[in-house]
């Protein structure tokens, strides 16, 4: 059992239009554990620098063999 995060990244920014405040991505690491895809998380949320930047992630747990 793998664990992947993705992420979603929004940007508040009014002159920027509605479909493109926010992106979706996977990040590029799995984990062994879910402990370890949250601190991954927590680490990527306390260090971005844009007051204006905001993010939520979600840690899925996925069977590699059955995929």
């Amino acid at each position: 059992m793998k664990y992947f995060m993705l992420i979603w990244l929004c940007l508040n920014d009014p002159v920027i239009s509605l479909e493109k405040t926010c992106i979706q991505e996977q990040y590029g690491t799995t984990f062994n554990s879910l402990e370890e895809c949250r601190v991954a998380a927590n680490y990527i949320y306390n260090n971005i620098k844009n007051p204006d930047l905001y993010m939520t992630s979600f840690c899925s747990a996925k069977n590699l063999t059955s995929i």
